[in-house]
């Protein structure tokens, strides 16, 4: 089995049992698909028709307001699935967009096929329930909370003790934008922790 493929099953069987079967009946619905650094994998506010796995790499799911000031809504690392979700679901362009800041090896899941295997099949629907859980409510709860009741310092702190490797990884005006802050707030803060440490 394909590398991409053996990480996809083991991320979701991590969750929720999947056998065989099932597995081969979503397989008909993936490719492997690479994309470089700065390309997009869903350009903004085009219509998507799937979702993907994340194999390697790094990409960031961003929307723009209405000056056309980009901010990033979070960030997609090894073993996330980057989508467009709200497109695929209401079946109608949405003003984000998902780009690769590193070069990346996805799978990609077409969402129409995989939709029709889901609604047939227990297993991936278990599965389903229990990502939605962990990823979209859970996750997006804390963060929603996060952004509201603590200061940005306490948000880049947060972020470095979950995602120390994004810090490093991801351009500051990116991670800037995730925060809630300008890239020069953030510069001043990370020279406030510098001095305090030292």
């Amino acid at each position: 089995m394909i590398k991409a493929y053996a990480h996809m099953r083991e991320v979701m069987t991590a969750l929720s049992p999947i056998n065989d079967a099932t597995w081969r009946q979503l397989m008909d619905c993936c490719k492997v698909i690479t994309r470089s650094k700065g390309e997009h994998l869903y350009p903004f506010s085009e219509m998507p028709s799937s979702y993907c796995f994340m194999h390697k790499g790094i990409a960031r799911l961003y929307a723009c307001d209405d000056l056309g000031q980009e901010y990033n809504k979070r960030f997609f690392t090894d073993g996330q699935f980057p989508g467009v979700m709200s497109a695929l679901h209401l079946d109608e362009s949405v003003d984000q967009g998902i780009e690769c800041l590193t070069d990346s090896e996805l799978i990609e899941i077409d969402f129409k096929l995989y939709r029709s295997v889901l609604f047939e099949n227990t297993e991936l629907m278990a599965y389903q329930i229990k990502y939605l859980e962990k990823h979209w409510l859970l996750d997006k709860d804390q963060r929603e909370i996060l952004l509201v009741q603590q200061d940005a310092t306490a948000r880049y702190l947060l972020f470095l003790s979950q995602f120390p490797y994004l810090a490093k990884a991801v351009p500051q005006y990116h991670l800037a934008s995730h925060l809630g802050v300008s890239a020069t707030q953030l510069s001043r803060i990370r020279k406030t922790l510098d001095f305090v440490k030292n």
